[in-house]
């Protein structure tokens, strides 16, 4: 009939097909904007490599948190996990396990200066110890968490991410092992360098997190994963030296069980 559209032709099956991929290219550009977030005013990372070591610097105590995954069981520092503070310069006290003995056990752990101290269930005292986490050494820019950072080879451009809900800058990079000594104890074979990934708050410029994947301790291989996590900056931390048993068992030593 004249003058009557024709509903049936190819044109209309087109236009009416075609809805649902736009709709669906209109969803996924939306999701991938809301998953992805904005990186569009993120910061240069050497500048924010330089304003995290001069924030951690100025910090006088922190929480931390230390998570290792397929360590050696003969490594100097044989410490699977730890959840404790540190006072700056030179004093910890943590709850720890570690692999003592030939067994994964809790521990307390103390340490002030050069002074270093341990309780194991199993002694049912405090004990001097050696071998542990110096806590001197984290916080020496020399050889601390401002010098992880600052060691960092080729880091990638910053993304937005979190880490325990905690708004911060990630990025990537390679870095030589020998800088994580005061986590891991060292004894990583020379030329070595390890995959490592940290997030700088984006309010406070402080690190949040370092992520460490590869050998960095005797033991250690390419799948070894260690998780530092560090909160409560600046935080009122009193720590003292424990009361040590008036005649203590042999001195626990962490060290290695094997010959290096």
């Amino acid at each position: 009939m004249a003058g009557r559209r024709n509903t049936s032709g190819p044109y209309r099956i087109i236009r009416d097909t075609s809805h649902p991929y736009i709709l669906l290219i209109l969803m996924l550009a939306l999701l991938l904007a809301a998953c992805g977030g904005d990186n569009s005013n993120a910061p240069d990372v050497h500048q924010l490599i330089k304003n995290a070591q001069a924030a951690i610097q100025k910090v006088t105590s922190y929480h931390f948190s230390l998570k290792a995954e397929n360590i050696g069981t003969n490594a100097a520092l044989p410490i699977t996990s730890a959840d404790g503070d540190i006072q700056v310069p030179d004093k910890l006290k943590a709850t720890a396990n570690a692999i003592f003995l030939g067994t994964n056990q809790q521990v307390q752990i103390i340490a002030l200066g050069n002074q270093q101290y341990i309780y194991l269930a199993a002694l049912g005292s405090w004990q001097s110890a050696t071998g542990l986490i110096d806590p001197r050494t984290l916080s020496d820019p020399q050889t601390g968490v401002s010098a992880i950072l600052g060691h960092i080879q080729n880091p990638s451009q910053p993304t937005d991410s979190n880490v325990d809900g905690r708004s911060c800058w990630s990025f990537s990079g390679q870095l030589d092992p020998s800088y994580l000594s005061g986590i891991t104890g060292g004894g990583a074979p020379a030329g070595t360098l390890d995959h490592v990934t940290t997030c700088i708050g984006k309010n406070d410029n402080l690190p949040y997190e370092i992520v460490i994947t590869g050998i960095a301790a005797q033991g250690d291989t390419d799948k070894t994963v260690r998780t530092f996590k560090l909160s409560n900056f600046g935080e009122q931390v009193n720590i003292q030296a424990p009361s040590i048993a008036a005649t203590p068992t042999s001195p626990p030593i962490l060290t290695p069980t094997a010959t290096p």
